[in-house]
């Protein structure tokens, strides 16, 4: 074998050393975010199925019709606004 092909070797097997030595420390990090987001994840998840209930969504709109009809369409147009922004956020965020 040649010493160019030796040394042509032996890069590609530092390379794929340092590959895997970087695939590892991806995983170990996104494994690290994931941790950090799953009470997160709890919390999403118990609102969408509290917010299902039609108990509570009829509750909901009762409570805004007795606060008045102006005041009521305001914060319901300020919730619609924070619930379009969370699902565009967690969107974005699932695309990472």
């Amino acid at each position: 074998m040649s010493d160019r092909v030796r040394e042509l070797a032996e890069r590609q097997a530092v390379l794929q050393l340092r590959c895997a030595f970087q695939r590892r420390a991806v995983a170990d990090e996104v494994r690290s975010i994931e941790a950090r987001f799953d009470s997160v994840d709890r919390v999403v998840g118990l609102t969408r199925g509290i917010l299902r209930n039609p108990v509570v969504s009829g509750g909901g709109i009762i409570a805004l019709l007795m606060l008045g009809r102006m005041r009521g369409l305001r914060l319901l147009g300020n919730v619609v606004l924070l619930a379009m922004g969370m699902r565009q956020s967690l969107q974005a965020f699932r695309r990472f």
